[in-house]
């Protein structure tokens, strides 16, 4: 796992065992085209050391080392440049500190709403991903993206690379 290279820019998703973790993934895989779903939070890398920026109970730094033990993917966009990475994530950065909005939640449960509904710019957990995507030019909007769709876009979309997946090791 030593060959693991993290760059700024990296974004990641993992799973959450929990019950939230587990009704996100219930609710992802029923809209989805392919009916499955793995992964129920998103997150930025934000430095090679594997510091984080995530939507958890507020907007803030973490590391992406919290996850050990759990399945992980890690996502690279081939234009993603560490010039790129430090205009993007300048563009958000003052949110950070920013509490979660537990009631978009909810909206999630029809995408749609999620999507068209956003009378704030607090975003959950993976939009919070999408709002940094936006901020890159590689999304035009990050309203209503869920984990799981920036998972199969990783995997699916020919401008992303998988960096990494499987269970994530702490120490790398």
């Amino acid at each position: 796992m030593n060959d693991i290279i993290l760059r700024p820019g990296d974004i990641f998703c993992t799973e959450n065992p929990m019950a939230i973790g587990r009704a996100i993934n219930a609710v992802q895989a029923f809209w989805d085209p392919d009916g499955e779903s793995k992964y129920s939070h998103s997150g930025i890398i934000i430095s090679e050391t594997g510091e984080t920026s995530e939507a958890l109970w507020t907007i803030k730094k973490s590391n992406i080392d919290q996850y050990a033990g759990k399945p992980i993917i890690i996502g690279r966009h081939r234009d993603m440049t560490l010039k790129l990475f430090r205009q993007a994530y300048g563009r958000i950065e003052s949110q950070e500190g920013a509490w979660y909005p537990l009631w978009r939640l909810p909206l999630h449960l029809f995408p749609p709403l999620a999507k068209y509904i956003c009378f704030t710019s607090m975003p959950v957990c993976s939009e919070w991903t999408s709002k940094f995507l936006q901020a890159a030019g590689i999304f035009h909007d990050w309203s209503g993206k869920t984990p799981d769709y920036l998972a199969d876009m990783i995997i699916r979309w020919r401008w992303w690379d998988v960096v990494y997946e499987g269970i994530w090791e702490k120490n790398r």
